[in-house]
């Protein structure tokens, strides 16, 4: 069972890339309250595997691009 806490910190973090496109690492890290990099990583990973979000990182750019918010039930507002 997922935490309380990580799901509001997947809530948090699909808001983010929603509201600010090809917002960098450091201010997604910043903006959401991870603690580490590797934290960030994780929940992306989990967010694309287990619920085909679709999220792509722009080098020209260098931030993450929100495509597709997939297919679950912890987004409130997509």
């Amino acid at each position: 069972m997922m935490s309380s806490m990580r799901i509001e910190r997947l809530n948090m973090l699909l808001e983010v890339l929603r509201s600010k496109p090809y917002i960098s690492r450091g201010n997604l890290i910043s903006e959401c309250g991870y603690q580490s990099e590797r934290t960030l990583e994780s929940d992306l990973r989990f967010l694309k595997r287990s619920f085909g979000v679709k999220i792509r990182y722009s080098r020209s750019r260098e931030g993450y691009l929100l495509l597709s918010g997939g297919k679950y039930i912890l987004n409130r507002g997509m």
